[in-house]
């Protein structure tokens, strides 16, 4: 399933549970402190943990989806944000450099990791990932 124009959240909640439980998982955010989804959807300003809902999407949303699945006594995360957009409405240059921004510093940040490494030395290495880009972020 792809996200496009006009799907709602609350369809991709839907997609998403079928798909988890197809595969003999357990969606990790169902009931968990009574949050009532299989998954977080979280549109343009929502920082994240969004719960899935009727809204449709429009074309310039950047939506950002969480899952979580326990699977074999694990619990696994991941996210990833997607651009809606359709033949005539893009997401802007500037919201898709942060959104790339923000990606290459995960991965720089995730690649920094090792064996005894302190969690406040990855903010040096986020910072160090953002000043590449330049200025605005």
């Amino acid at each position: 399933a792809r996200a496009c124009v006009g799907m709602t959240t609350e369809e991709l909640d839907i997609i998403v549970h079928e798909a988890i439980i197809e595969r003999n998982a357990y969606p990790s955010p169902l009931n968990y402190y009574n949050f009532p989804k299989s998954c977080c959807t979280s549109i343009n300003e929502v920082i994240c943990h969004g719960i899935p809902d009727e809204r449709p999407l429009v074309a310039g949303d950047i939506l950002n989806v969480d899952i979580g699945v326990f699977f074999k006594g694990m619990h696994i995360d991941l996210n990833e944000t997607f651009f809606i957009e359709d033949e005539t409405t893009k997401v802007d240059d500037a919201t898709k450099k942060l959104v790339h921004v923000a990606h290459d510093c995960l991965e720089q940040a995730i690649a920094s990791c090792k064996p005894g490494m302190m969690y406040r030395d990855l903010g040096n290495v986020i910072h160090r990932a953002v000043n590449k880009h330049g200025t605005g972020f």
